[in-house]
């Protein structure tokens, strides 16, 4: 994928870009959004699903292939029936591809999905911070965070609504046994930004705490090493904004890197969108 042109798809600008979004009304904070009822599939019927892969634990992923359009649909009333299910769904992409690990037995290796389950349970967010510290310090894989723009707050945060790449074309609806959408990426051993040294248990952390202080639930995980997010409760304030960038910028730099360019951008226009989404190169 050429530089920007992922980011571009969502907000339709960013650094280097001649289209610029549309201006904001006046005022530092996004106001509430009313968002609308979810979407109903074209189909109704239930679909018919089979076995994408087993995990080295014995969990069973099935799924089914549906049209671009009723990908979201699909999202929204399978997530309603988790509660009784125990299935939370999540958009793959055209495929399975390779970044499933836990299911394809040629790249699991000794994955071990439930005991990663475990331990992504037990792990606080200021423990993977130090994990995440320890482990540039022996691979050399993290640069030092030379943003200029760190201490501005954006002028506005823009409350865009949810958009997902996921469903720009056909794809697979993958129903995962999990207890809560953080802990997918783990069942499944996700292996996007391993670049970044990124495990799947990292992933979980971070959705994790973003669940409950801002309500996101996972919505796709891609073989493009796409993750995106449903956020309920996104910031609202210029200084919330700010911070919350300065999180995603250390789970995912290539969203300035690689995308707007500055944090104050991903503050304006990311932090507080109605969806998250994150691209590792």
């Amino acid at each position: 994928m050429t530089r920007m042109a992922w980011w571009s798809r969502f907000f339709g600008g960013g650094q280097g870009s001649t289209t610029q979004p549309a201006a904001a009304p006046p005022g530092p904070a996004a106001s509430p959004a009313v968002r609308p009822a979810p979407p109903t599939p074209t189909s109704g019927a239930a679909p018919t699903t089979h076995v994408l892969g087993v995990t080295p634990s014995g969990v069973e992923v099935r799924g089914f292939h549906a049209p671009a359009a009723d990908l979201l649909p699909w999202w929204h009333r399978l997530r309603a029936d988790h509660g009784s299910t125990g299935l939370w769904p999540v958009l793959l992409g055209p495929d399975l591809g390779d970044l499933a690990a836990a299911l394809t037995p040629e790249t699991r290796g000794d994955y071990d999905d439930a005991a990663q389950v475990r331990r992504a349970t037990a792990m606080t967010l200021r423990e993977l911070q130090a994990l995440r510290v320890e482990r540039a310090a022996r691979f050399g894989g993290a640069e030092d965070d030379d943003q200029d723009d760190a201490d501005d707050e954006p002028d506005v945060v823009r409350r865009h609504p949810p958009r997902f790449s996921v469903t720009e074309e056909d794809g697979l609806v993958a129903l995962v046994p999990a207890a809560h959408g953080w802990q997918v990426p783990v069942v499944l051993g996700w292996e996007g930004g391993v670049n970044y040294d990124l495990e799947p248990v990292d992933h979980g952390v971070v959705l994790r705490d973003w669940q409950e202080r801002f309500g996101a639930e996972l919505v796709a995980l891609s073989d493009g090493q796409v993750l995106e997010v449903l956020v309920h409760r996104p910031p609202t304030t210029p200084g919330e904004a700010l911070a919350v960038a300065r999180e995603q910028y250390d789970y995912c730099p290539d969203l300035v890197d690689q995308g707007v360019g500055d944090l104050q951008t991903l503050a304006r226009e990311h932090a507080g969108a109605e969806a998250w989404s994150f691209w590792w190169d």
